[in-house]
């Protein structure tokens, strides 16, 4: 699984979640739970998880940092067991937050070339 550090995640954050208006410190904390909750790990168990929690997880699978899967363990006897497991897009976030890096790249400075502004008859 491909690594994503506080950095890219907050940069994907502010640009899902921080659109609505949700202040920078909210974002920080929020990147800060979310890679505590993750740790070294791809994914968590959805049982791991309180209500309040998994609140917070649908509203960042809404914004595609979060997606879900699932496995089915068979138990002793022949019954089905299926787990449900929280993984970080680790790709999608590390997208994000590089779109982000580069979106000043792009822009051009008007005032950096004088004769943008000269007309026609100036030339003269």
């Amino acid at each position: 699984m491909p690594r994503i550090s506080k950095k890219a995640l907050i940069r994907a954050l502010e640009k899902t979640i921080g659109t609505s208006g949700l202040p920078e410190e909210a974002i920080e904390g929020l990147a800060e739970y979310i890679l505590e909750m993750f740790g070294y790990n791809e994914a968590i168990s959805d049982e791991s998880l309180d209500s309040a929690d998994r609140d917070i997880f649908y509203m960042l699978e809404d914004e595609g940092i979060l997606t879900t899967d699932t496995d089915e363990v068979t138990l002793r006897g022949g019954k089905k067991w299926i787990v449900h497991y929280w993984k970080l897009r680790t790709d999608f976030i590390n997208k994000l937050a590089k779109e982000t890096e580069n979106e000043g790249e792009d822009e051009y400075d008007i005032y950096e070339n004088e004769d943008l502004w000269k007309r026609g008859s100036d030339e003269e």
